[in-house]
């Protein structure tokens, strides 16, 4: 009996701790991606605007076990996450990307370059946590794969609109 007393406070010394700790990290996770690109907005537009050619420069789009499939001209599937475009103003793009439980905004925006030539392109995640502790905890992870996969198709959005 003393040893099960024992454990359940345990447990909720260590669930509180985590919760104290969890407290800490912000409630909404922000990560922002750009690059330069030579080629005009126009140009460079057309890959974002159609879904059809989201897998030309998503990576991992290149295999069929995660190609975009296109439901329509506001939605489309990639891999087990559903995205929704949100919003179209002029260069700016605002999508919902939903698995499971978890959604996340996703913004594009294409700025030109003062000089005329070509142009930079902004990628940005917001993701709205809960208190849970394991939530906040996990956004630290999730941070670093949402920036290596934005840096990664950003390079390959570069790489195909230049040519």
């Amino acid at each position: 009996m003393r040893l099960l007393k024992l454990g359940i406070i345990s447990i909720a010394v260590l669930f509180l701790l985590l919760t104290a700790i969890g407290s800490l990290f912000p409630s909404v996770v922000l990560v922002s991606r750009s690059v330069d690109i030579n080629s005009p907005v126009d140009t460079v537009g057309k890959y974002i605007d159609d879904f059809n050619k989201w897998n030309d420069w998503m990576e991992g789009a290149k295999t069929n076990d995660l190609k975009v499939f296109v439901k329509d001209s506001m939605h489309a599937i990639f891999g087990n996450t559903v995205i929704t475009l949100i919003d179209k103003q002029s260069n700016n793009w605002r999508y919902e990307w939903k698995q499971g439980g978890t959604t996340q905004i996703s913004m594009i925006h294409i700025a030109p370059h003062n000089n005329g030539i070509g142009c930079l392109v902004q990628w940005q995640y917001e993701q709205h946590l809960g208190w849970y502790p394991w939530a906040k905890l996990a956004s630290v992870m999730n941070e670093k794969i949402i920036a290596s996969s934005l840096d990664q198709n950003l390079a390959n959005l570069k790489k195909i609109a230049e040519h």
